[in-house]
């Protein structure tokens, strides 16, 4: 009796242990427990301390797939993208639709970034196409024909490509994330702002390596820079977690997406848009339409 008493046991140990990782819960707990033990950064965004305010809130007005995020400070408001119907849009900071734009002459949006003035960046996923748009405050319908674009093409595998995008004000790029097969974190330098009808001379540099042990997590699903700092947050929806990464490329704190963590009281279904504000809060859109913030406390 004893002896089948420790079987189930042991059992029971690897059957837990098996979902724990199918569900990416060791990584995310084993992670955390090692930046909690290394010495503190007084730079760090302290992912850890952030709570949910508010959370699974459906964004009235859209019934498709949001699939990007971005904060523009001049208007104080976020933009984002859907990659079915072809539309980029305007939310308040509380999530609420404040304007629709049709974008003709795309397919399969993914990946959006504000730069500067009305000027945003957009990607498709499954051509790799980076796309440099000025958006009028008062547009409600634009026309990608002519708009300065770049292909990069890099491991093409239909629908794993470019997932999100954020730029770099301070050294001038723009910053890429490929969903997996592999993952890649890429700087993409001379792009933004050319001169129309000159030759232009494009750096691509992969500031992660896919096999660091560092990116540690399965899938990327948008990034944002934090330009004070330089920390850069990796979103990844597979394993429900988001990771701040310093300067030199190592993890300093993380944020789990799953039920009670940081006050959620659901699991984010599928995280898919990021984006921070100049107050440091925090903006998650999930497929198909719901929207998240999370404050610093």
């Amino acid at each position: 009796m004893k002896k089948l008493l420790i079987a189930l046991v042991l059992l029971l140990l690897v059957l837990g242990g098996g979902v724990l990782h199918y569900l990416h819960l060791d990584v995310l707990w084993w992670h955390s427990w090692r930046m909690q033990q290394a010495p503190a950064h007084h730079d760090s965004l302290a992912l850890d301390r952030y709570r949910v305010d508010i959370q699974r809130q459906p964004i009235e007005g859209l019934d498709d797939d949001v699939s990007a995020l971005t904060f523009n400070p001049q208007t104080g408001t976020l933009f984002a993208v859907l990659n079915g119907e072809p539309l980029l849009v305007e939310l308040s900071v509380e999530g609420q639709l404040l304007r629709k734009v049709r974008i003709n002459g795309v397919q399969d949006m993914e990946g959006l970034t504000y730069v500067a003035g009305n000027r945003f960046v957009i990607a498709e996923e499954r051509t790799q196409r980076l796309i440099e748009i000025e958006v009028a405050d008062d547009a409600v319908e634009l026309d990608v024909a002519g708009a300065p674009s770049l292909t990069i093409g890099l491991d093409l595998n239909g629908n794993k490509g470019f997932e999100g995008l954020s730029w770099d004000q301070r050294l001038q790029r723009l910053l890429v994330v490929k969903e997996r097969d592999p993952l890649r974190v890429l700087a993409v330098s001379g792009f933004i702002g050319a001169s129309p009808g000159s030759p232009i001379a494009v750096r691509i540099e992969e500031l992660k390596s896919p096999d660091s042990p560092w990116l540690f997590v399965r899938d990327l699903s948008s990034l944002s820079l934090h330009d004070e700092t330089g920390h850069l947050l990796l979103l990844s929806d597979e394993s429900n977690m988001l990771v701040e990464y310093d300067e030199d490329s190592h993890p300093r704190s993380l944020l789990g997406l799953w039920r009670g963590m940081h006050g959620l009281e659901h699991t984010v279904p599928q995280a898919e848009g990021l984006a921070m504000d100049e107050q440091q809060r925090l903006y998650l859109v999930s497929e198909p339409n719901l929207f998240y913030r999370f404050v610093p406390e």
